[in-house]
C-alpha cells in the first residue's frame, strides 16, 4: 500500500472511530482517600469520635469526569496511535492557607506554585490565578480571604501588599501603605466593613476600609497582653479576631476599641508538652465556639474550648491521614468541616467535626 493508500485509510479510520468514540463528559470534585481511611476518628480509643477523616485536597487529581456514553475500544486505539495521553496533573506543592465561598469554591494560596488554586466543588472545575496585578504575579501568596462585592484579597508576604481580585480572578486594586511591611494574615470583618492584616516585621495589625485607606493600626512589639511577636494568621471570633502571636508562642483573641486594642485572652503557652505552643500558625473558631489551632513545630492541631481550655490534640509528624508535616493555615466552613494546609505534605487534609 502507497503513503498516499495509507494516509487516505487512516484518515477514514480516524472519522469512524470519531463517530464511535464521542464521550459526552460531565466532572466532578471529590477529597481524595483510601476508601479504608474514611473510617478514621479522632480522639482514638473507646472515647466518643469528635472528628471523622473525609480526605484530602491535592490538585487535578480530586477531579473526576464522569463518562455519559461508553469510550469504543477502537476510540482507546485511536488515541494511542496518536499520542493522546494525559499530561501530568498539577498538583499542590506548599499550600499556606485556605478560604471558601457561598458558590462552593475553595481557594488556596501555594508559594511554591506563586498562585491562589481556585476548586469548584459545584463544577467540578480547578484554576489557578497567577496574576498579582497586569503583567505582575504573585511571589509569596501567603493568606487569602473573601472580601466585600465576591472579592478575594490575597496577602503576598515579600511583595507586602494585599491584592484585590474579582471573582473570576481579574486583578482589580492593590491595599497598600508605606507602614505595611510583611502582611501574613488577613481577616474582613463584615459588621464593620473593615479588613485586618497582620503586619509580622512590625508586630502589629493594621485596619484598612474596603477600599484600601489605612484606619487603625492595632498592638505595638512586646509579649504582654495586646502586644504582639511575630503576628501571622487571623482569623474572625465571635468575641473579635483571633491572632497567631507566632514568635510570642501563643494566640491572642482580641477585639477592635474605637482603634484601640481590647485584650480578651489568651490561648495556649511556650512549652514541649502536647497541647503547648511553640510555633503557632493557623487559627480558626468551630460552630459550637471551640478554638483551633496550627501548632506547625510539633505538627500538631490543638484544639480548645471557648473559654481557652485545652481539649485535645490531631496530628503528629507523618504523611497518613491525621498526621501533619509543616502546617500552616486552617479554615472551617459552615457545616463544621476543618480544612488544613498540611504544607510540607502538599495537601489539604479535611476532618468533619461531629460536635460537642
Amino acid at each position: 500500500m502507497g503513503n498516499v493508500s495509507k494516509t487516505v485509510f487512516l484518515l477514514c479510520v480516524c472519522f469512524a472511530i470519531t463517530a464511535c468514540s464521542t464521550v459526552d463528559e460531565t466532572r466532578k470534585f471529590d477529597f481524595i482517600a483510601d476508601k479504608n481511611d474514611l473510617k478514621q476518628t479522632w480522639p482514638y480509643g473507646n472515647e466518643i469520635a469528635r472528628y471523622l477523616y473525609l480526605g484530602d485536597i491535592t490538585g487535578e487529581n480530586n477531579l473526576t469526569a464522569i463518562k455519559q456514553k461508553n469510550e469504543s475500544t477502537l476510540g482507546k486505539l485511536w488515541q494511542f496511535i496518536i499520542g493522546e495521553f494525559e499530561d501530568e496533573p498539577v498538583v499542590l506543592k506548599r499550600p499556606q492557607s485556605i478560604v471558601g465561598d457561598e458558590l462552593g469554591r475553595l481557594f488556596i494560596t501555594d508559594i511554591s506554585n506563586q498562585s491562589v488554586f481556585v476548586f469548584d466543588t459545584v463544577n467540578g472545575t480547578m484554576e489557578q490565578w497567577p496574576n498579582a496585578k497586569q503583567h505582575y504575579d504573585f511571589v509569596s501568596p501567603v493568606a487569602v480571604a473573601l472580601g466585600v462585592n465576591n472579592e478575594i484579597l490575597v496577602a503576598d508576604s515579600v511583595l507586602g501588599k494585599v491584592f484585590r481580585l474579582d471573582s473570576t480572578g481579574k486583578p482589580i486594586g492593590i491595599i497598600e501603605h508605606s507602614s505595611l511591611i510583611r502582611p501574613t494574615g488577613i481577616v474582613r470583618v463584615a459588621q464593620e466593613n473593615k479588613i485586618y492584616v497582620s503586619d509580622t516585621v512590625s508586630d502589629n495589625i493594621k485596619v484598612f476600609s474596603d477600599q484600601g485607606e489605612l484606619l487603625e493600626t492595632l498592638g505595638k512589639s512586646g509579649n504582654g497582653n495586646g502586644e504582639f511577636n511575630g503576628p501571622t494568621y487571623l482569623a474572625k471570633h465571635p468575641q473579635g479576631i483571633l491572632v497567631a502571636d507566632t514568635l510570642a508562642a501563643r494566640v491572642q483573641l482580641i477585639a477592635n476599641a474605637n482603634g484601640k486594642v481590647e485584650y480578651i485572652r489568651t490561648l495556649g503557652e511556650r512549652g514541649l508538652q502536647i497541647g503547648d505552643l511553640m510555633r503557632p500558625k493557623g487559627v480558626a473558631a468551630d460552630s459550637a465556639g471551640n478554638i483551633y489551632i496550627v501548632e506547625s513545630y510539633f505538627d500538631h492541631l490543638l484544639i480548645y474550648n471557648s473559654n481557652g481550655e485545652f481539649l485535645m490534640p490531631l496530628g503528629g509528624t507523618g504523611f497518613s491521614p491525621g498526621e501533619f508535616y509543616l502546617p500552616a493555615g486552617i479554615w472551617i466552613d459552615a457545616k463544621d468541616r476543618v480544612f488544613i494546609a498540611d504544607m510540607m505534605n502538599g495537601r489539604v487534609s479535611v476532618f468533619q467535626f461531629l460536635g460537642d
